[in-house]
């Protein structure tokens, strides 16, 4: 008896160590903040293909990039003076009925790593949650699936769009702040 409750309290902390969730400090294990040079050089050791770059290095867009076992149809890094702030995946389903196990499969394989998320369905009405026509309100813009992570300054956000693909965006607080800042202020020198 006495070893067992020996081996119990040695069990515990382990226990709850493995329930920790990961904080979201990047993505694919790429730092946010890297320059452009390490995206490319770390996404490309992952197999993902460059196939398109902005002349400025403020967009970085891969092909062939793997999350987990999901293969990304498209997948791009957006960067401000030189240091990545948001990762963004494009998941098409093999099947566009599956869409929504798909969304719940990748929501769960991440609930795992970064804790629970917050996730939210809307419907607008005709439509309702469970009535078998969930893909035609997503399609026609009356439905909306969207799980979100938070992580200090840092953010995960899954969601489907009405062209019935999963989009899951990695976003790093202040660096986001400065991209919108310098767009504001590119928009005023406009006028």
């Amino acid at each position: 008896m006495k070893k067992l409750t020996f081996i119990t309290l040695l069990l515990i902390p382990l226990l709850g160590m493995s329930q920790t969730p990961k904080p979201i400090e990047g993505f694919l294990g790429i730092k946010f903040g890297s320059d452009a040079a390490t995206v490319k050089a770390a996404v490309k050791a992952k197999g993902g293909v460059l196939v398109a770059s902005k002349s400025n290095a403020e967009e970085l867009k891969f092909t062939g990039v793997k999350l987990g076992h999901r293969v990304s149809t498209l997948f791009a890094v957006k960067l401000i003076n030189n240091k990545a702030y948001e990762a963004d995946f494009v998941f098409e389903p093999e099947l566009e009925a599956k869409i929504i196990d798909e969304y719940d499969a990748l929501a769960s394989d991440l609930n795992d790593v970064y804790g629970k998320g917050k996730a939210s369905k809307k419907f607008k009405s005709p439509y309702t949650d469970g009535d078998g026509f969930e893909i035609t309100a997503i399609k026609s813009g009356n439905a909306e699936y969207q799980t979100f992570w938070e992580s200090g300054e840092n953010t995960l956000a899954e969601e489907i769009d009405s062209d019935v693909l999963i989009l899951l965006t990695y976003q790093n607080g202040p660096l986001t702040d400065q991209a919108i800042a310098k767009e504001k202020a590119k928009e005023k020198s406009d006028y």
